[in-house]
C-alpha cells in the first residue's frame, strides 16, 4: 500500500450562536438542512463555494460523511479556467538556432476536459466537538477552511451561525510542551530550514533601524557564521510573512520589545498583558505560514527541540503509488487517532 507523510494541523473553535452548539453540531445541523425535502448530504451542487477575492477559483465540500463522533470531509479548490502544461513524450528534431538543431520534446498546453475543472489544492477535515483537524494538500489553506465553514454555517444553513457572528479557528501552542516546562511564554521563534533569496538580500541591508540595543547587534555579531547578518528587522519579516502579518506582528509589541532576525524571526523583551493576546492571535498565522518550527522561550527555560505548535505529522494510505489523493476512509481514521492521541497526551480536553 502506498503512502505519504503530511502535516496534520490542529485548531480550536470558538464557540458562537446557539448555546452549547459544537462546532461539530453546527456542521451536522447545517448539513442536515433541507431544500424540497433534500438534506444537503445529497445536494453537491449546492455545496460549491466562490472563493471571495479569488477569480474563477471554488470551493467544493465533495466527499462527506457523518461519522457519528464527528464530521468529516474533503473540499476541493477548483480552477474554471487555465492549462495545464504538458510534455508529449515524441521526439522531433528542429532548428533552435542559426547554428543548432536539437532533438526535443514538444510543450503542450490543455484546458480541463468538458464537464471537469482542475483541482488546485485539497484539504480534508475532520470536526470532532469543538475541535478541527485537517491535512491540506497544493494551494489550499487553513483560511481557505475558514472561509468554507464560515459560508457553511452563515449563508448555506442560516440557522446555523447568525450573519453577524465571526467565526474562528484557533491555532493553539501545545500547552504539553510549553505550560508547566518553561513557565510564562516571553518570546517566540519561527524558523524554517533556509531563507528565500529575497531575504538573504535584505539582511545584508545597511542599518537605519533604531529600535535595536547595542547587545543585540553583539549578538548578530556572535552568530554570524550560523545565520544571516540583521540590521533591518522590518523587510525581513515582510519577506518571510508579507506585509500584512508583519503589521500585524509589529503592532502586537509592548512597548520594551523589539524585533531581532537571525535564521529566525523573533520577538523578545518583556510581555505586557495586551502583547500576550496578539501573539495567541498571531499564533494561527504563524501555523498557517511555516511547516517549520515555532519554538518559544518562558521565564523558566525554553523549549528547543520540539514544535510548540500544536500539530503533528502522521502517514496517510494513497489510492496508489504518486497519487494527488489522499484514501478517503484512512484519513477520517488517522485523524481521529490524532484527536485521541492528543487528549490522551493532555495536549487538548476532550
Amino acid at each position: 500500500m502506498a503512502s505519504a507523510y503530511h502535516m496534520v494541523h490542529y485548531r480550536y473553535f470558538k464557540p458562537h450562536g446557539k448555546a452549547g452548539s459544537t462546532l461539530e453540531v453546527l456542521c451536522r445541523g447545517a448539513l442536515d438542512s433541507q431544500n424540497s425535502g433534500v438534506a444537503l448530504w445529497q445536494r453537491v451542487n449546492d455545496r460549491v463555494f466562490d472563493v471571495p477575492d479569488v477569480q474563477n477559483r471554488k470551493i467544493v465540500l465533495n466527499k462527506v460523511a457523518d461519522l457519528a463522533s464527528a464530521v468529516f470531509g474533503e473540499m476541493c479548490l477548483l480552477q474554471s479556467d487555465g492549462f495545464q502544461a504538458l510534455l508529449e513524450l515524441t521526439a522531433n528534431n528542429i532548428q533552435t538556432s542559426s547554428i543548432t538543431t536539437a532533438q526535443i520534446f514538444n510543450l503542450q498546453e490543455r484546458a480541463a476536459p468538458q464537464n471537469s475543472q482542475f483541482i488546485r489544492g485539497m484539504i480534508y477535515w475532520l470536526a470532532i466537538k469543538n475541535h478541527v483537524f485537517f491535512v491540506k494538500t497544493q494551494s489550499m489553506t487553513a483560511e481557505n477552511l475558514r472561509q468554507y465553514l464560515d459560508w457553511l454555517l452563515k449563508v448555506r444553513s442560516s440557522a446555523a451561525l447568525p450573519a453577524t457572528a465571526t467565526l474562528e479557528l484557533q491555532a493553539e501552542f501545545d500547552r504539553s510542551q510549553v505550560a508547566g516546562d518553561i513557565g510564562e511564554i516571553r518570546s517566540l521563534k519561527v524558523s524554517g530550514n533556509s531563507f528565500p533569496l529575497s531575504v538573504q538580500a535584505a539582511a545584508k541591508a545597511p542599518p537605519t533601524s533604531t529600535k535595536f540595543t547595542q547587545s543585540a547587534r553583539e549578538y548578530a555579531r556572535r552568530v554570524m557564521d550560523k545565520s544571516a547578518e540583521f540590521t533591518q528587522a522590518v523587510p525581513i519579516v515582510e519577506a518571510l510573512f508579507g506585509k500584512s502579518k508583519a503589521k500585524s506582528l509589529i503592532e502586537s509589541l509592548g512597548p520594551n520589545e523589539y524585533l531581532s532576525v537571525d535564521a529566525s524571526v523573533k520577538v523578545k523583551g518583556r510581555r505586557t498583558e495586551e502583547s500576550r493576546e496578539h501573539m495567541k492571535a498571531l499564533a494561527g498565522q504563524l501555523a498557517d505560514l511555516t511547516d517549520g518550527k515555532v519554538q518559544v522561550e518562558g521565564k523558566d527555560g525554553k523549549l528547543s527541540d520540539d514544535d510548540a505548535i500544536l500539530r503533528t505529522r502522521m502517514p496517510f494510505n494513497l489510492p496508489h503509488e504518486g497519487s494527488n489523493f489522499l484514501e478517503f476512509d484512512n484519513v477520517a481514521d488517522q485523524l481521529q487517532e490524532v484527536y485521541s492521541r492528543f487528549v490522551a497526551d493532555g495536549k487538548i480536553s476532550a
